[in-house]
C-alpha cells in the first residue's frame, strides 16, 4: 500500500490531497465540456460519456468518509460545465444530480460487497459489469429523460436508451483499465530486460495501426483484438492498457475529425461514435478478461509456490525433529542399559539381606514383626526388581544391546517351570491354573532367558487380570514348522478401543472404573519385541467380558535335527 506522505493524491490523515481535488475537478469538467459539445452536432445526449467514469475512478481508490469532497468537487466541475455549454441552471443541476447517483450506485455496491480494490479479480470484475452494464446508469438515464420529456419535449425511452448506452460503454471501458493499471507495473514493462521485449508488442499494435490506415476495409479492423491480446498476455494489464488506449485513439480520432473510414461514413456521427464505442469496448472487456484470469493464475501460482515452501519447510523441520527424538531416544535406552547393573546390584541386595532376616539364619529376630517387616521387603524388593528388570530390558532392545544366546531349547520345560512358579500367585488370587503340553518334546532354537521371560510375563498377566475362581490354561503345539505358546484366561477382556494399543510400550489395560492395572506396561511390549527378535509374531484375541487368548508363535526345530 502507497503510504499518505509518497502518494500526491493523498493527505498525511488519507484524504484526498488539493492536487487529487483539482485533478478531479479539471478531468471531469473537460470530460463533460468535450463531450457534451461533441453532442451539439450529434444529438440532444452526448455518444459518449467519460464524466462518471473519471469520478467513479477517484472514490473507489479513496476511503469512503472521505467522498463528500470528491463528490461536492465533482458535482461543481458537472454543473459548471453545463452551464457553460448552454444549459439552464436548472438542467445543469439535474444532470448533475444524475450523474453522481449513477456514479454512486456503481460505487457503494462495490465497497460494501469489498471488491472495489480487487479488479484484478474476475468476480470483482463480473460484479463492476453487471453494475456498470445495468441498474447504474439505468438511474440516470431514467431521471435525465423524464426531465428532457417534461421540459425539451423529447421522446423519453429514446433519450434513456441513448444516456444509458453513452453511460454504460463510457464506465466499462474506462474504469477497469484505470483500476488495474499502476505506475508500477508500468515501469515494469521497460525495465532495461524488459524493454526491447514490450517495444516488439507495442510495435504489433502499431504495425496493425499502420495497416488499417492504409487499407481501412471492414475485415482488417479486427486485427486489433490478436494484437492486443497479445501484448496482455505478455505484459499483463498493463500491456493491455496501453493496446486498448492505441487502439481507441486511433479509432474514434477520425470519428471526431470528420474523417471516418469508409463502412462508417454512411452512418451519422452519433451512430459512428456509437459504433466504434463498441467496438473498443468489446476489446477492452477481452482485455480486462485475460488480465484478471492471468493475474488469478499467477496468483495461484505464487500461493502454490509459497505453500510447497512451507511444507518442504515443514518436511524439513519434521525432520529434524524426527531426528532429534530418535537421537533422544537412543540416549536414554543407551543411558539405561549402561545402568542395569547400578540399578540391579544394590537391589538385590537389598532382597538377599532381607531374604537372611525372614529366614532368621543368624538366630530369632525377636518378635515376629520382624519377621513380618523382612518379608515385605523381600516381596516388595522382588516386585521392584521385576519392574526394573523389565525397563532395562525393554532399553536394552530399543538401543539394539539385548543379544541372544540361541541353542536349543525345550519350550515346553521352560512352560511347565514357569508354570511352578506362577502356581503360588495363582493360588493365592483363587486362579485355576492349568499347563497342557504335548507328549514329545518341541525344541526351538532361542534364548533360553528371553523365552523364559516371554512365558513368565504371559502368565503374569493372565493371573494378573483373572479374577478370582477363574482359569489359565497354558499350551505348547506346534503345526507347519511353527512353535506355539498360547496362555487363555476367563479374565476381564480387552475392549475394543483398547485392543490395538495392547503390545505398545507402556501401554496399560483400564479396567470398567477407568483405572490402570499395576505395573509399567511393558509386559507384552517385551513378549512381542523378543518374539520379533526369535522371527516371530504376537496374536492377541479377546473379547469384553469372556477373557482373552495370547500366542506367541517361533520357529520350531524338527526333532530329528534336534537329535543329530
Amino acid at each position: 500500500m502507497v503510504s499518505a506522505t509518497a502518494n500526491p493524491l493523498l493527505r498525511r490523515n488519507g484524504g484526498p490531497s488539493l492536487f487529487a481535488l483539482l485533478a478531479l475537478a479539471l478531468l471531469t469538467f473537460g470530460a463533460v465540456w468535450s463531450t457534451v459539445r461533441l453532442s451539439g452536432h450529434a444529438g440532444p445526449v452526448a455518444a459518449i460519456w467519460f464524466a462518471n467514469a473519471i469520478c467513479l475512478v477517484f472514490l473507489l481508490r479513496q476511503r469512503r468518509r472521505y467522498w463528500y469532497q470528491l463528490l461536492i468537487t465533482a458535482a461543481v466541475a458537472n454543473m459548471f460545465a453545463f452551464f457553460l455549454v448552454g444549459d439552464t441552471p436548472v438542467a445543469a443541476v439535474v444532470y448533475t444530480v444524475c450523474n453522481i447517483g449513477e456514479t454512486l450506485a456503481v460505487a457503494i455496491p462495490m465497497r460494501v460487497f469489498r471488491v472495489d480494490r480487487a479488479f484484478t479479480r474476475p468476480s470483482a470484475l463480473l460484479i463492476f459489469y453487471a453494475l456498470a452494464g445495468g441498474p447504474a446508469p439505468l438511474v440516470g438515464a431514467f431521471s435525465s429523460a423524464a426531465y428532457m420529456y417534461f421540459t425539451q419535449d423529447s421522446s423519453f425511452w429514446s433519450a434513456t436508451m441513448l444516456w444509458y448506452g453513452a453511460d454504460a460503454l463510457g464506465l466499462c471501458i474506462l474504469v477497469p483499465p484505470l483500476m488495474t493499471v499502476d505506475m508500477a507495473s508500468l515501469k515494469a514493462m521497460f525495465r532495461r530486460d524488459q524493454c526491447v521485449h514490450s517495444l516488439l508488442l507495442i510495435g504489433v499494435v502499431l504495425a496493425v495501426i499502420g495497416i488499417n490506415w492504409k487499407a481501412p476495409s471492414y475485415p482488417l479492423a479486427f486485427l486489433f483484438f490478436p494484437a492486443v491480446v497479445l501484448l496482455t498476455f505478455q505484459r499483463g494489464f498493463a500491456g493491455g492498457a496501453i493496446g486498448l488506449a492505441l487502439s481507441a485513439g486511433y479509432l474514434v480520432a477520425p470519428v471526431l475529425l470528420g474523417n471516418a473510414t469508409t463502412g462508417l461514413r454512411e452512418h451519422s456521427v452519433r451512430e459512428q461514435l456509437i459504433i466504434v464505442e463498441i467496438f473498443v469496448a468489446v476489446i477492452s472487456f477481452t482485455v480486462i478478461l485475460i488480465g484478471a484470469a492471468l493475474e488469478e493464475r499467477r496468483r495461484l501460482e505464487r500461493g502454490l509456490a509459497a505453500a510447497i515452501g512451507r511444507a518442504e519447510n515443514s518436511r524439513e523441520e519434521a525432520l529434524v525433529a524426527k531426528d532429534a527424538a530418535e537421537n533422544a531416544s537412543r540416549s536414554k535406552s543407551m543411558f539405561l542399559a549402561n545402568m542395569s547393573h547400578e540399578l540391579r546390584t544394590p537391589l538385590n541386595a537389598v532382597i538377599g539381606f532381607a531374604q537372611l532376616m525372614r529366614g532368621e539364619m543368624f538366630g530369632p529376630l525377636g518378635d515376629a514383626r520382624y519377621r513380618e517387616y523382612a518379608g515385605v521387603i523381600q516381596d516388595a524388593g522382588q516386585h521392584l526388581l521385576a519392574l526394573i528388570n523389565d525397563i532395562l530390558d525393554m532399553s536394552k532392545i530399543e538401543a539394539g544391546k539385548f543379544e541372544l544366546n540361541r541353542e536349543r531349547v525345550s519350550v515346553g520345560a521352560v512352560v511347565s517351570e514357569c508354570a511352578a512358579l506362577m502356581h503360588e500367585q495363582a493360588a493365592q488370587g483363587q486362579v485355576n491354573l492349568s499347563v497342557n503340553l504335548p507328549p514329545e518334546p518341541l525344541f526351538a532354537l532361542a534364548d533360553r532367558r528371553a523365552m523364559k521371560q516371554i512365558a513368565l510375563n504371559l502368565l503374569s498377566n493372565a493371573v494378573k487380570f483373572t479374577p478370582a475362581g477363574g482359569r489359565v490354561d497354558v499350551s505348547v503345539g506346534a503345526s507347519g514348522g511353527v512353535l506355539r505358546i498360547s496362555v487363555r484366561d476367563t479374565g476381564m477382556g480387552i475392549p475394543a478401543d483398547q485392543l490395538a494399543r495392547i503390545g505398545n510400550p507402556f501401554v496399560q489395560l483400564r479396567n470398567s472404573a477407568g483405572s490402570s492395572q499395576p505395573g509399567t506396561g511393558l509386559g507384552l511390549a517385551l513378549v512381542r519385541a523378543l518374539a520379533e527378535m526369535h522371527n516371530g509374531r504376537v496374536q492377541i484375541e479377546s473379547v469384553e467380558g469372556q477373557g482373552t487368548t495370547v500366542s506367541v508363535e517361533i520357529p520350531a526345530i524338527e526333532a530329528e535335527s534336534v537329535a543329530a
